[in-house]
């Protein structure tokens, strides 16, 4: 029984190399969107959107206090941006919750947000749900 056991460890350990050699090998994606600001186009760092909201055929993307604009619906932006936690808000408007940094509420209940760049945006009824759901996540368990 001890040489059954040996074996196993033996194939157990080269599975664990070969798959810590594989994750070596894979290069680190850092995805970019490319949108326009001032008639110039830049790549962006996903990691620093802020938020993202609809604008007919196009998307306003805000990194801090800058606007770029891209040609896109909000769902090909949401896609481009899943490696990021994005909270929807509202129909048009996608929160990177990183740089969420107060939360209030409206008379009505919906939740405004304060960005890291200073935006400030409200969540719609329909997404009122969605928000305090995330915002549950946060709180210290008592």
């Amino acid at each position: 029984m001890t040489s059954g056991t040996d074996e196993r460890q033996a194939l157990l350990s080269g599975l664990l190399a070969q798959l810590e050699r594989s994750a070596r090998a894979q290069p680190e994606e850092r995805p970019r969107l490319l949108a326009e600001f001032n008639g110039r186009l830049h790549v962006i760092d996903v990691t620093q959107v802020e938020m993202i909201e609809a604008d007919r055929n196009y998307v306003l993307i805000r990194v801090g206090r800058d606007s770029y604009h891209a040609r896109s619906t909000l769902s090909q932006a949401e896609h481009a941006l899943r490696s990021q936690p994005m909270l929807r808000i509202s129909r048009s408007c996608l929160v990177n919750i990183n740089f969420v940094r107060e939360v209030n509420r409206t008379l009505r209940g919906d939740f405004i947000l304060v960005l890291a760049g200073g935006a400030t945006v409200t969540s719609s009824e329909g997404f009122r749900g969605k928000v305090k759901e995330y915002l549950g996540t946060l709180r210290i368990p008592s």
